[in-house]
């Protein structure tokens, strides 16, 4: 998952680039949606079908979980939380410092109220985080000796069945990222260890059903070429989108879409010119298979990378091509710069974090399409 840092790519060599609307071509507003109150930054990681939103404020080192609605954000879950997912039916989830004995260690937390409540962790490991959670309260995530780590296990949370690991695909580690309202769950683990070659595959995942607890077992759905994919987001529809290798020659990662049958290349903006730009990162995908995620421009010049947001869809916008939406934005967005795209509701709304080029400082704002 994008860290604050991770956001900031770029960012030097957008602001000397300017952003315009293409025409012929539907076209979004843009609402900035703010910080929370003595914050500096906000990052969204998550949208729901009313266009509420899920993510986490910074100042500095703070954080706090935000949950933004009706023109307000809110903090979600008090100092050192933070935000990664949000349900249809408004539950946040994330991750919140909690006193263990003598220590402060971060565990998986769902946000109420503003009050953060403990989802604790799985036997043997002291950390823990959630990534997404679905109209029933069930929660995935993953939990590991250290905050982050992909040395982890992936697990569903619910009030009936607590947290149980979901197993791997054969190897050590895995993760969870999302959970749709079926139940079913996507995220990466490894599939076996040869020696030092790690393979890390996407999966599927279904809940096991209570009180039974019965396990369910994961699918592969492999990779595009080389040796690692994941899985970040699930519709309805059990489609995945992520982000995989697309040759056992390098490390570079294309997004793609994962239709029931097989994974579709979404291809980069960067162009195949400079390996290092030809690089893609889906996040979000919503029930009519539109695509939000992160990508980079072909580097002009003595120029430094450029990231920018973007949205595919097999239909619409740019027809089944990835699309810039930096040049999808009105007048509106004429002051921002589009960085990453982290969620698209089933309105066709997209939650993003830009770069203020005016005043400064990257926020979470509000793509909504113009009729």
């Amino acid at each position: 998952m994008k860290t604050l840092p991770a956001i900031l790519i770029g960012l030097v060599a957008c602001l000397a680039i300017g952003i315009s609307t293409a025409r012929g071509q539907a076209s979004y507003s843009l609402e900035d949606l703010g910080v929370v109150k003595g914050m500096e930054y906000s990052e969204a990681a998550g949208i729901n079908f009313q266009a509420n939103v899920a993510g986490t404020a910074y100042k500095g080192q703070e954080t706090c979980a935000f949950h933004y609605s009706y023109k307000f954000m809110g903090d979600a879950g008090g100092l050192n939380s933070r935000g990664f997912g949000i349900s249809s039916t408004n539950l946040v989830v994330g991750d919140n410092f909690f006193f263990t004995g003598p220590m402060a260690i971060s565990h998986a937390a769902m946000f109420k109220g503003g009050v953060p409540f403990d989802l604790g962790i799985l036997k043997g490991q002291l950390y823990s985080r959630a990534n997404g959670v679905n109209a029933m309260g069930q929660v995935v995530g993953f939990s590991g000796r250290e905050r982050d780590s992909l040395e982890s296990r992936a697990f569903v949370w619910s009030s009936q069945i607590g947290m149980i690991d979901l197993g791997t695909l054969g190897g050590a580690y895995a993760q969870a990222y999302a959970i749709n309202d079926g139940g079913y769950i996507t995220g990466a683990s490894e599939t076996q260890r040869m020696s030092a070659l790690v393979t890390t595959h996407a999966f599927i995942y279904r809940v096991p059903e209570a009180p039974f607890r019965r396990h369910s077992s994961m699918i592969d759905l492999g990779a595009l070429g080389g040796r690692s994919s994941y899985g970040m987001a699930i519709n309805s529809y059990k489609h995945v989108a992520g982000y995989s290798t697309i040759t056992a020659n390098d490390e570079r990662v294309h997004a793609f879409l994962y239709n029931g049958a097989k994974m579709i290349d979404l291809g980069s903006l960067g162009g195949t010119g400079n390996r290092d730009n030809d690089v893609s990162v889906a996040l979000a995908v919503n029930n009519w298979d539109q695509v939000v995620g992160y990508t980079y421009l072909p580097t002009v010049g003595d120029m430094p990378t450029q990231q920018v947001a973007f949205v595919w869809s097999r239909d619409g916008y740019g027809g089944g091509k990835m699309v810039n939406l930096n040049k999808l934005v009105n007048e509106t967005g004429k002051n921002y710069l589009l960085v990453s795209a982290a969620g698209i509701n089933d309105n066709g709304q997209i939650v993003a974090n830009a770069y203020d080029t005016q005043n400064g400082g990257v926020h979470a704002v509000l793509l909504t399409p113009v009729k």
